[in-house]
């Protein structure tokens, strides 16, 4: 059996990233760390994969992509469907940790580059939006195909859906079954896709005539589940609470389920409860939660199609495409409770 890199990290008693890091030459590595991930690569035999040493050979028609939080339901549904997109069109992919907060960040996409040889790179949110890297991957030539960017960059190509429509539409939605009180959970402010579906939430409710109330919308500061269960707490143990919380993400909107679960809330008989996204959470949680399907295959096919049209084209030319959303209804809403 092939040892993978994890395997070496357990042997050696270190992390992934560190065996990475190693294998990279990073200078901020002590010599006995070193010589303890080495061994380690000895003992299990451990080399590259094949297609590993194809790609250093500079395939201009492999991918690479950077990717963040690797535990977040959007970020695993992203990274399977560009895989199989990937493997579809039979293009090597290699991908890579990203961590813009890293103060070795520059040098580890550098390395990345160096050992993959990729030409063509996929950059999802949030570092789409990373100035610094833009102009890192600029300086090394390299072709991107940006997903939901806040912004477009010139010479890349960009494939986004209307977050600020989609969560009209779900807002609208609620609005139908009767619903005035409704709240929001909002995602991170530093991610132009939560504020977009915040403004699409409050212009639903303007449109209708009903009171944005500021109790009612509340920023996690992130896209994470934890987060999410202060708000979801602050706001059903509210006076005159809401009767319809729309969460900016699936995970969001799963903290709420759990939290009037606690409270005796019962979904969605005494509250309506909405996501974003359809990661596979959506649909593990009882009652199934109502949400916005983002088309996870058919952007990641678009981002392959583009990353091979870009070969062919002039890159001072920029690319975007708008995908089409569909919103899924499920058992967590319903109509407002009678009071």
């Amino acid at each position: 059996m092939v040892a993978t890199i994890s395997e070496v990290a357990e042997r050696a008693g270190v992390s992934v990233k560190t065996v990475s890091r190693v294998m990279n030459n990073y200078e901020h590595i002590s010599a006995k760390t070193r010589e303890k991930v080495r061994l380690a690569m000895d003992e299990l035999s451990y080399a590259p994969s094949s297609i590993a040493r194809q790609m250093r050979l500079g395939d201009p028609q492999s991918i690479g992509m950077l990717y963040g939080d690797p535990g977040s339901g959007y970020q695993a549904r992203l990274n399977h469907a560009v895989l199989k997109a990937c493997s579809d069109a039979r293009r090597y992919l290699a991908v890579e940790l990203f961590e813009e907060h890293d103060p070795e960040w520059r040098r580890q996409v550098e390395a990345f580059l160096d050992r993959t040889k990729v030409q063509n790179l996929i950059l999802v949110p949030p570092m789409c939006d990373s100035t610094e890297l833009h102009k890192l991957l600029q300086e090394r030539g390299i072709r991107t195909v940006l997903i939901s960017p806040s912004r477009q960059i010139s010479g890349s190509s960009s494939i986004a859906m209307d977050d600020r429509l989609a969560a009209m539409e779900m807002t609208k939605y609620f609005i139908g079954l009767g619903h005035k009180r409704i709240g929001h959970i909002a995602g991170h402010p530093g991610h132009v896709a939560a504020l977009l579906r915040r403004q699409g939430f409050e212009e639903a409710l303007v449109n209708a005539g009903l009171e944005v109330r500021q109790d009612f919308v509340v920023g996690a500061g992130s896209f994470f589940f934890k987060d999410a269960l202060a708000c979801a707490e602050k706001m059903l143990t509210a006076e005159n609470r809401p009767t319809a919380i729309f969460a900016s993400n699936d995970e969001m909107a799963a903290a709420v389920i759990m939290v009037a679960n606690r409270l005796g809330i019962s979904v969605p008989e005494e509250l309506s409860v909405a996501g974003f996204d359809n990661t596979s959470i959506s649909q593990t949680m009882w009652p199934e939660l109502t949400t916005v399907a983002q088309p996870f295959e058919e952007i990641a096919r678009e981002a392959v199609r583009l990353v091979s049209d870009d070969v062919k084209r002039d890159l001072t030319v920029s690319a975007t495409r708008v995908l089409p959303h569909e919103i899924l209804y499920r058992g967590s809403t319903g109509p407002a409770p009678h009071e």
